[in-house]
């Protein structure tokens, strides 16, 4: 798009897309929920490309790797990296919401719940067995990512352990155009983007209408500066320790990322943007981000276990139930576990929410509310996820750029 004679960036056509459908949502009105479906087509248009993407660049960023060496390596430091900031952002939710204080303020008369339907009977021997599939078509088929990316995974190093060089670079030939194509398709889908975000954001507003900005404002506004503060503090920190980079400076160079996350409330959808902003910005090669950025869409779950300590904090708030020391612990590794399982659960976000809720035995019927509102929740813990993501793909691109010196 140009106007004036300049061409405006994707990330801001995306931006100005999200802002009128917000305006035409609000005074337009429920007649933009009629609308809503333009919007669903493109997300299903994503989701169509999701697993064929998941495996290609997985599988890219393994054989891209010098050796299994070099993979053992950035694989036990981006996992070490998200499950230490998962923890800090169960902290970081429960700190805010201590000193906030917003259940003291809530008053949630009137306001409709949504009936939650599943289950999220996650333990530790179902999560483990959960991530290795019986079918690798089934898996394929169902849109099951956490297991298509231990499939992916173990392709890309049975293609690296291969002893017959030739038909070695035979596969990686293949899976290098294919990625090529995959990312080709996904310029064909992004371009179109500020289309299906005008519809979708026209279409929540249509269907809250201004309420949305008065009813949650409490619990709202509590979880969204602890997303700011696990950003700037924790992220930031990392940043400032291991990478020497400003947080502020990469607020500002990954506007792209957020304003699209914001947006589409989706993982998956933000990884091609999150590897061009790693590229383009950071010099992150594809052979890392193309690895850890996948990996971190599925494992890295920051913003939804702030979202479980601010609800759980809220809620213990409103009937006058204080957490105790061992209550919080609890709370941590409840949060920290439950996160990570139950990828295929449908709704998983409301869902884990409520189960987290229920296993330190608070109420649960708050959690209704919440669900009618989720995506003022979602678009905070999308993005929260991806920046964390984008922040460790960082860090460990500069830890194997200083490792390859040494070497």
């Amino acid at each position: 798009m140009t106007i004036c004679g300049k061409k405006i960036s994707l990330a801001t056509q995306i931006f100005l897309a999200m802002i009128l459908g917000t305006i035409a949502g609000l005074v337009i009105g429920k007649p933009m929920t009629q609308l809503g479906f333009i919007g669903d087509i493109w997300l299903n248009c994503i989701k169509m490309i999701v697993v064929p993407m998941v495996i290609c660049t997985i599988v890219t960023g393994i054989i891209s790797q010098d050796s299994l060496g070099a993979l053992k390596r950035v694989s036990m430091r981006i996992i070490a990296y998200y499950i230490i900031t998962t923890i800090l952002a169960c902290f970081v939710g429960i700190i805010v919401a201590s000193l906030l204080q917003p259940g003291s303020f809530a008053n949630f008369a009137g306001l409709a719940t949504q009936k939650i339907t599943g289950s999220a009977n996650v333990t530790v021997a179902s999560f483990f067995k959960g991530l290795f599939s019986t079918n690798m078509v089934q898996t394929f088929a169902s849109g099951n990512i956490v297991q298509t990316l231990v499939i992916a995974i173990f392709l890309g190093v049975a293609i690296l352990k291969m002893k017959n060089e030739e038909h070695k670079d035979t596969m990686k030939k293949f899976f290098n155009s294919a990625s090529t194509m995959v990312f080709s398709l996904i310029g064909m889908v992004m371009a179109v983007s500020p289309i299906g975000v005008f519809f979708l954001m026209a279409n929540s507003f249509g269907k809250y209408g201004a309420g949305i900005f008065t009813s949650m404002a409490v619990l709202v506004g509590t979880y969204y500066l602890a997303c700011l503060a696990q950003i700037i503090f924790v992220y930031g920190g990392f940043l400032l320790v291991f990478a020497k980079i400003n947080p502020l400076k990469f607020i500002k160079n990954s506007a792209e990322l957020w304003v699209y996350t914001i947006s589409t409330c989706s993982s998956i959808a933000s990884i091609p943007v999150n590897m061009k902003v790693a590229k383009e910005k950071y010099n992150v090669p594809d052979s890392i981000s193309g690895f850890t950025i996948p990996l971190g869409s599925q494992m890295n779950t920051d913003g939804s276990v702030l979202l479980y300590a601010c609800v759980i904090m809220f809620i213990s708030q409103m009937i006058g139930q204080p957490m105790t020391l061992a209550q919080i612990i609890n709370i941590v590794f409840i949060s920290t576990i439950m996160s990570m399982g139950g990828g295929g659960i449908p709704g998983s976000g409301v869902v884990k929410l409520m189960a987290v809720v229920q296993a330190v035995g608070l109420p649960i019927e708050i959690v209704g509310v919440i669900a009618a509102f989720y995506r003022l929740f979602d678009m905070g813990t999308t993005t929260d996820n991806c920046l964390g993501d984008l922040v460790g793909t960082i860090i460990v691109a500069k830890a194997e750029e200083k490792y390859s010196k040494v070497g």
